[in-house]
């Protein structure tokens, strides 16, 4: 499965940053933050399965007090619709606007976020860049050349100073799984349980995002040789399949960024819904 094929692959990003770089298998997915694990999947427990009844009187994960509107911003630069129909539009207080037509969705990258597409121009613009300095977001932008656009959508790096914890760089990516016909539950039980170096089911459930848009929320955390990886995983339907919000951060500093994530998440807008 691809969701499958995606988390495996970033576990294999943190084994390459320990020097151990196992080969990958059709397209490959962002690399989380274990040095050793082998794979991992998104986990629903049978507990977590049997409290989606009680979902429409569960409160949102990501609550805030008014919807995220995107502002009418001026902006930098006129957007360049890429091949695989997605662009990125800069705007004047440095966050930047992520739009995917063939997926229907737009969202809101913060500040100090380096938004990459694979095989567009700030993808070879971020090599010369002073956050290429840093070995581990250098070998990031090293292990996503070889990704998919079809599927792997953008990829956003942490480039804020200091965030960079351990040896291992926070990102979050959007993937775009087309054509998925399987509703959030099927989702929800496709996505079995995954044993490795003290893993550990954070939560997981369905919960209503800004903006009226269900989504299905996962939270893990796992050992690596250099600490603890923490993974938060946003899944939500579309017209043409499943769209997945995927973060990974070290377990120790989640608290500082994942506030980001929630920003991101809570300015979704469904194009086509």
């Amino acid at each position: 499965m691809k969701i499958k094929n995606y988390i495996t692959g970033s576990i294999l990003f943190f084994t390459m940053l320990a020097c151990v770089v196992p080969g990958l298998s059709q397209p490959a997915a962002p690399p989380a933050f274990d040095l050793d694990a082998i794979s991992t999947v998104v986990v629903l427990t049978a507990d977590a399965l049997e409290a989606q009844s009680a979902v429409a009187a569960t409160p949102t994960l990501f609550e805030t007090s008014t919807p995220t509107i995107v502002p009418a911003e001026p902006v930098t630069a006129t957007p360049k619709v890429s091949l695989s129909g997605t662009s990125l539009l800069l705007r004047d207080d440095q966050t930047t606007v992520f739009t995917d037509r063939q997926a229907g969705v737009e969202l809101i990258l913060p500040a100090g976020w380096m938004p990459i597409r694979v095989n567009e121009q700030e993808y070879l613009d971020a090599f010369s860049s002073n956050a290429a300095a840093d070995l581990a977001i250098r070998e990031r932008l090293n292990r996503i050349q070889t990704f998919d656009p079809a599927w792997f959508r953008l990829d956003a790096i942490d480039v804020q100073a200091g965030h960079v914890i351990n040896g291992a760089p926070t990102f979050m990516s959007v993937i775009f799984q087309q054509n998925d016909s399987r509703s959030l539950e099927e989702v929800a039980r496709d996505e079995k349980v995954k044993s490795f170096t003290n893993y550990k089911s954070i939560s997981s459930g369905y919960q209503q995002a800004v903006n009226d848009i269900k989504i299905l929320v996962v939270e893990q955390s796992w050992a690596v040789t250099t600490g603890t990886t923490y993974y938060k995983g946003v899944f939500f339907k579309i017209p043409s399949g499943l769209v997945v919000l995927d973060f990974y951060a070290p377990l120790e500093f989640k608290d500082t960024v994942l506030p980001d994530f929630e920003k991101v998440v809570n300015s979704l807008v469904l194009l086509n819904p």
